[in-house]
């Protein structure tokens, strides 16, 4: 309003002839943009590939299955023998996510081919020493789990526990000298415990870094003498081991 400018204009607060803006004409500041906010609810997909180790606890026990003549593995029932089989693991999972307030909880199942192997021998000692060489093979070529997962979600990270079924396919054998074997390439099942983080890119895509241990149980394996089939040797395995390894995921909204 040009009354306006004749008051301030005398009182040296604005020169002659400049118009005061209306504060409609003020320049607006940007409005701050909202944070992101990942919604983790819903069915997921995705890939994986880390590293397993996979560990056999051995020991030698006197088989009761032969008629007349039963050996403890190595001719000592106090034989203890361990051997860890390493290699990569790589497969997919999927899941379904819940999600109230901050906690995340739902299920996850995964399937992946592995490459652990390890082979050890040694010789007997005593009266089965015209045995010769024994050797153990161990190993692991498919490993899957069935879980729950439970977390806290924060700005775009998920903290997560998980745990459940772990089934494997292990490459397993034992040879006691050159007629006594036993070849235990078999299904296993047992339990799966571990935790990780996950981290949303977007609200489809995240990347994940998961740890696990599973323990697949004790197998008893008695090896007899196909060509005879009067004396055996026997040896007890417990199955351990841990996976660490990085995975994608694709969320279905």
């Amino acid at each position: 309003m040009k009354y306006k400018q004749l008051l301030l204009a005398p009182l040296g607060l604005l020169p002659a002839g400049i118009p005061v803006a209306n504060a409609a004409d003020m320049p607006v500041k940007a409005a701050h943009t909202a944070k992101f906010m990942p919604l983790w609810s819903g069915f997921y997909a995705g890939v994986n590939v880390g590293m397993i180790s996979d560990h056999s606890s051995q020991g030698a026990y006197l088989p009761t299955n032969a008629p007349l003549t039963n050996y403890c593995w190595t001719n000592d029932c106090n034989y203890r023998n361990s051997q860890t089989a390493t290699g990569i693991l790589g497969g997919l999972q999927i899941g379904y996510n819940f999600q109230s307030g901050n906690i995340v909880y739902g299920v996850e199942a995964d399937f992946g081919l592995s490459s652990a192997r390890k082979t050890m021998t040694g010789t007997y000692v005593g009266g089965v020493a015209f045995l010769g060489p024994w050797t153990s093979k161990t190993g692991v070529d498919a490993l899957g789990t069935a879980r729950l997962r439970l977390g806290y979600a924060f700005d775009r990270a998920l903290i997560y526990a998980t745990g459940g079924l772990a089934y494997a396919k292990m490459e397993n054998s034992f040879q006691a000298g050159p007629t006594f074997s036993s070849d235990t390439t078999r299904w296993r099942t047992g339990y799966a415990l571990g935790g990780g983080v996950e981290y949303a890119l977007n609200q489809n895509w995240s990347v994940k870094a998961e740890g696990l241990f599973y323990d697949l149980g004790r197998k008893d394996h008695v090896s007899t003498d196909p060509t005879v089939n009067f004396s055996a040797v026997a040896i007890s395995e417990h199955m351990t081991g841990v996976v660490a390894r990085l995975g994608v995921n694709y969320l279905f909204h």
